[in-house]
């Protein structure tokens, strides 16, 4: 059994499902997904991806989720998600964490025996530029094959 970590910071999109169960072919593989509770947003870091991606509006939005609708709006991305796993043919369990995915990750990964990690978010050029986006987090914590690619696209990121 091939077991993979997977990040993603909302539902995951028909197209990256399909995408992480043709990685491996035919192999068995069992997927752990993980999406943060995140009712906490460093706001200078979002503006600054907003402006760069052209998206002006959201750049000045300023409405965070409370800790309880944050909880639910990850519960209802880990279900829909698992749903598309399985359709894509890939067994599948999911769960909450806080904000900061990273530490729950570096423990899943000792606990599951995991064999590689994907990351799925839309894109941040900034935390990406400086280095302290998820999956290069996760490279400076774990010693496994880790692909992180751009939600509902085919554009891997280093």
């Amino acid at each position: 059994m091939y077991r993979i970590l997977l990040l993603s910071e909302e539902t995951l999109a028909d197209h990256d499902a399909a995408r992480i169960a043709e990685l491996h072919g035919v192999d068995e593989v069992e997927v752990h997904l993980l999406v943060p509770a995140d009712a906490e947003h460093n706001r200078l870091i979002e503006a600054l991806d907003e402006v760069a991606l052209g998206r002006l509006r959201d750049a000045i939005e300023d409405e965070d989720p409370t800790a309880q609708e944050a909880e639910q709006d990850a519960m209802h991305a880990v279900n829909a998600s698992l749903a598309k796993l399985a359709a894509a043919g890939l067994t599948a369990r999911g769960s909450v964490t806080g904000s900061d995915p990273v530490p729950a990750a570096v423990e899943a990964v000792r606990l599951d025996d995991t064999d590689e990690v994907i990351v799925v978010t839309p894109p941040h050029i900034v935390e990406s530029g400086l280095r302290r986006d998820w999956a290069s987090r996760l490279r400076d914590e774990v010693q496994l094959p880790l692909l992180h690619f751009v939600s509902g696209t085919d554009r891997v990121l280093g």
